[in-house]
């Protein structure tokens, strides 16, 4: 493999920012799609996926981004979730540890991502909760926090958003 300069990763949680539901880890499997945009468990709870949030894994992916899900939950509850709606192809790496520090996680991927592709990584951070935001910022100065989906409420705003962060970063490389 061979190693390129700079890797972009954007980190997404799931719980109030993938879908609508706040804790999937309480939920029963087997999951069931019930449409584009959403499922059931087996007790016949709704999950309903942001439509916003799949766009922007999309457009990331399109961009050659490195995209990890960044999750505080039992991890074969939210890959089997992931996995229901065909999501799981939307990630490069799955971080979702059932414990909340995140930070920790996301340096597990960067660190590895360091050793086998990229000299140089720049994360970006999608979360509807602020909890982890200082953990993140320590392990990753000059991080992007997006807070899902009031930072930007619509795709075009996002994207508007991520693309002036970088231009900052291309025209200011000591701002990381």
């Amino acid at each position: 493999m061979r190693l390129v300069e700079l890797c972009i990763v954007l980190f997404m949680d799931l719980d109030g920012t993938l879908w609508d539901h706040e804790d999937i880890s309480t939920l029963r499997p087997p999951f069931k799609k019930t449409s584009n945009y959403s499922f059931i468990d087996s007790h016949g709870v709704e999950v309903r996926v942001y439509k916003i949030a799949v766009d922007l894994l999309n457009y990331a992916l399109g961009q050659g981004f490195i995209t990890s899900t960044l999750s505080w939950n039992i991890p074969e509850i939210a890959l089997d979730a992931l996995k229901t709606m065909g999501l799981d192809k939307l990630f490069h790496y799955h971080a979702i540890e059932n414990h909340p520090y995140k930070a920790l996680m996301a340096l597990r991927i960067v660190e590895a991502l360091k050793r086998v592709t990229c000299s140089r990584v720049i994360p970006i951070y999608i979360d509807d909760r602020e909890i982890h935001v200082e953990e993140m910022r320590r392990a990753f100065p000059g991080l992007l926090y997006i807070k899902a989906w009031r930072t930007c409420s619509d795709l075009r705003e996002c994207i508007e958003i991520i693309n002036n962060y970088l231009r900052n970063i291309e025209n200011n490389p000591s701002s990381l």
